[in-house]
C-alpha cells in the first residue's frame, strides 16, 4: 500500500481518482497538482449550458467542502515540470518539489490550435476561461465561423446559435463528425443545424484570417473566397500532454502507454488516465472514459479486485438532440437500421455497437444487449422490445 499517492492532472479523470481513491480507503497522503486554479469539474457542459450562461457555475465534481472532508491536498495554478523517477521526486512550476510512492498522470491534452498567425477574433474552447471569455464576445446578432466539424465545434455551433448569432460551419472532409461516427447518423446532425439555420460548408478549409471592416476579422478559404466575422471559434482536436511522461523514459506512442489496468510498463508506481491514455493502443476523449479508467486504476493501486471495463460510450447535445454511441460501428458488418433514429451494429450476429438520437430507452436496452447474438428480424421491428432479440 503506497503512503503518498501524487496525481498530475486535475481535470475530471484526475479528480475522480482521488475521489475514489479515498472512497476505496486510501489513507495516505493524497496531492493533486493543477494548472487551472479551479477544483475539477466536468467539460461537456462547457460548449453547452455554461456558455450559453444557463449554467453560472461548471459542473464540478464534488461540492468544495468536499474535497475538504476527503483530506485532498491541492496544488493549483501549478503544473508538473519533471519527473525524477530515481529519485522518485516531481519539480513543480512553483520551483517546489513533492515526492511519491505512486504517480497517477492525468495530464489530458491542449487544443489544437490553427497553423495561422495569432488573431484576437479566435477562440478555443477547452476551460472555463476559454468559455467565459467566448461567451464576454457572443453578442445577438454576432457573426461566427466555427472551424471543425466535430463534437466541440457542432456543440459551440448549436450553442452559439441558440445564443442569437449567425453561425457557418466549416469542415475540412466531405461530411461532419467524420472521426468516429458513421455518415449516417453523422447526417442526423448535419439535418438538424441545417434546420436551426446554422450554415454548413463541407470540403472548406481556412487559409488566413486578416482584419476586415469595423473590428471584424476576414476569413480566407482555399476555394478562393473570404468572408467577415465577428468570431472565430476553433474545435480541431487536441494533442495528448506526454511531453512529461516521455522526458522522463516513459513510452508513448499517441498518447501515454499503459496496460489493461493504466499501469505503465516501464514503471509500475506509475498510471496514466483519462484522454492522455493510450491503452492497449487505444486512447479515447470521453466523459465515461475519464470516469471508468480512474476508477480501474484506482483499484489497481489499492490491490483491489479490478473493475470490469464497460463498453466505451459517449453523448452529444446538438440543436436540442440527444445522440448517443456505443462501442466501435467501424468494427460491425452488418446495420439494422431499428427505426429513423436508431441504428444497431453487428458483426456475424453479435451486437458490437449502436447509435441513437433521442431515444434514451434503447440506448440503455442496447447497453445492457452489447456482445449477444441477435435475431435481426426482431431487432429491426421497433414494436419488438429489443430485449426480446436476443
Amino acid at each position: 500500500m503506497p503512503e503518498r499517492i501524487i496525481i498530475i492532472g486535475a481535470g475530471h479523470a484526475g479528480g475522480t481518482a482521488a475521489i475514489t481513491l479515498r472512497e476505496l480507503g486510501f489513507k495516505g497522503f493524497l496531492t493533486v497538482v493543477g494548472e487551472e486554479e479551479h477544483a475539477p469539474y466536468e467539460r461537456p457542459n462547457l460548449s453547452k449550458g455554461f456558455l450559453s450562461g444557463e449554467e453560472t457555475e461548471p459542473v464540478w465534481l464534488v461540492p468544495h467542502e468536499r474535497w475538504e472532508a476527503l483530506d485532498v491536498a491541492f496544488k493549483s495554478s501549478n503544473s508538473a515540470v519533471a519527473i525524477d523517477r530515481e529519485k522518485s521526486e516531481i519539480r513543480l512550476s512553483d520551483g517546489s518539489y513533492v515526492t511519491f510512492d505512486t504517480l497517477i498522470l492525468a495530464t489530458g491534452g491542449r487544443v489544437r490550435t490553427l497553423p495561422l498567425p495569432h488573431h484576437d477574433a479566435v477562440h478555443y474552447l477547452r476551460t472555463t476561461d476559454d468559455a467565459r471569455a467566448l461567451a464576454s464576445k457572443a453578442k445577438t446578432g454576432a457573426s461566427v465561423l466555427v472551424v471543425g466539424g466535430g463534437v466541440i465545434g457542432l456543440e459551440a455551433a448549436s450553442t452559439l446559435k441558440g445564443m442569437g448569432l449567425s453561425v457557418v460551419v466549416i469542415e475540412a472532409s466531405d461530411r461532419l463528425l467524420g472521426r468516429n461516427i458513421p455518415s449516417e447518423p453523422a447526417q442526423w446532425m448535419t439535418d438538424a443545424h441545417t434546420r436551426i439555420g446554422v450554415e454548413i460548408r463541407l470540403g472548406c478549409a481556412l487559409s488566413a484570417l486578416t482584419d476586415g471592416q469595423n473590428g471584424a476579422v476576414t476569413a480566407s478559404f482555399d476555394d478562393g473566397t473570404s468572408q467577415d466575422f465577428d468570431l472565430v471559434v476553433v474545435g480541431i482536436g487536441i494533442i495528448p500532454n506526454t511531453d512529461l511522461a516521455e522526458a522522463s523514459g516513459l513510452s508513448v506512442n499517441g498518447g501515454i502507454v499503459v496496460g489493461s489496468d493504466y499501469r505503465s510498463p516501464d514503471d509500475a508506481r506509475i498510471f496514466a488516465i483519462g484522454d492522455v491514455a493510450a491503452r492497449l493502443g487505444s486512447r479515447m476523449e470521453t466523459w465515461a472514459h475519464a470516469q471508468t479508467s480512474a476508477r480501474i486504476a484506482a483499484h489497481a493501486i489499492l490491490g483491489l479486485p479490478p473493475e470490469l471495463e464497460p463498453t466505451p460510450w459517449f453523448w452529444t447535445d446538438q440543436c436540442g438532440h440527444n445522440l448517443q454511441i456505443l462501442g466501435e460501428p467501424a468494427s460491425a458488418d452488418a446495420v439494422i437500421a431499428r427505426d429513423n433514429n436508431v441504428r444497431l451494429y453487428m458483426r456475424e450476429g453479435i451486437l458490437v455497437a449502436a447509435i441513437c438520437m433521442d431515444k434514451p430507452r434503447e440506448f440503455a436496452a442496447a447497453r445492457r444487449l452489447i456482445g449477444k447474438t441477435l435475431n435481426a428480424e426482431l431487432a429491426a421491428d421497433p414494436a419488438t422490445d429489443l430485449r426480446k432479440a436476443v
